[in-house]
């Protein structure tokens, strides 16, 4: 029966590592004039991890659009826009 128990727990630990990986956080925000910029693929289909990107300071009037895919699946960068 104690076999049985140091196999049952020899066998977690070699499998708690898969566990340990499945939660990410958001990294503090660096400063006032960053912008979340979430996960996203490149069109060369490079995979770019979720970062923090620095926009300059704020322009009166206008909002950060982040980048996006527009309609005909062409990469947009962000930009500030009215």
């Amino acid at each position: 029966m104690n076999k049985a128990k140091g196999f049952f727990l020899a066998l977690l630990l070699a499998f708690s590592f898969v566990f340990v990986g499945c939660a990410s956080a958001r990294p503090p925000k660096p400063g006032p004039n960053f912008v979340w910029v979430p996960k996203h693929r490149t069109v060369d289909g490079r995979i770019i991890p979720g970062h923090w990107k620095y926009v300059g300071p704020p322009v009166t009037g206008k909002h950060w659009v982040p980048g996006h895919f527009n309609r005909m699946g062409i990469w947009v960068p962000g930009h500030w826009s009215k």
